[in-house]
């Protein structure tokens, strides 16, 4: 089952993540794209716990997880408080610097980047930035990624890899899923 999780505000209408929800389901994958409370007023413990709840509703399935943003340290909080479950793989698009300084995000930082809780899952998941991020600079990208000891792809000229950036349909997605035998 792959799990998309988005970031700050949702992906509304035109994201990639919408595309992607749409592609896995034209192709009969089992995907899921939650409503997390309060978008624009995000809460770690929140978010964690719905998205614990939703794994624990689906025990016994292997979950891939798509993030984007915000909710890549939504992923990273659940995979170290050891509630992700059967996790198989992550993409993590976009994280936000673990430094940021935006008040609605900081129930998040500092991310706790556990090397062991990701190492089980490290060598199928990767870190996706932009040289042009107005969140999180290339070589924090590369960090974010060294630390938790995954592969990390800087894409040149994407900023925050959203509808804003012009990813709408993003096959990069669809080629990862199906390179750690998601689809």
């Amino acid at each position: 089952m792959v799990i998309i999780v988005h970031g700050y505000e949702g992906s509304g209408d035109g994201h990639w993540q919408c595309w992607l929800r749409d592609e896995l389901q034209s192709a009969g994958t089992p995907v899921v794209f939650p409503d997390l409370p309060t978008p624009l007023q995000p809460d770690k413990d929140a978010w964690v716990g719905a998205l614990a709840s939703l794994v624990a509703e689906t025990a016994g399935t292997r979950h891939t997880f798509v993030c984007h943003s915000l909710g890549c340290w939504a992923f990273d909080h659940l995979l170290h408080e050891g509630r992700a479950g059967d996790a198989h793989a992550a993409l993590l698009v976009a994280p936000p610097s673990p430094f940021l300084l935006f008040e609605p995000v900081q129930s998040f930082l500092p991310p706790p980047r556990s090397q062991p809780a990701w190492a089980p899952l490290a060598a199928r998941s990767l870190v996706v930035g932009s040289d042009n991020d107005e969140h999180a600079g290339a070589e924090e990208f590369q960090e974010i990624a060294a630390t938790i000891g995954t592969a990390c792809t800087i894409i040149p000229g994407a900023g925050h890899i959203n509808t804003d950036a012009g990813f709408g349909p993003w096959p990069l997605a669809l080629d990862w899923l199906r390179s750690v035998g998601a689809r």
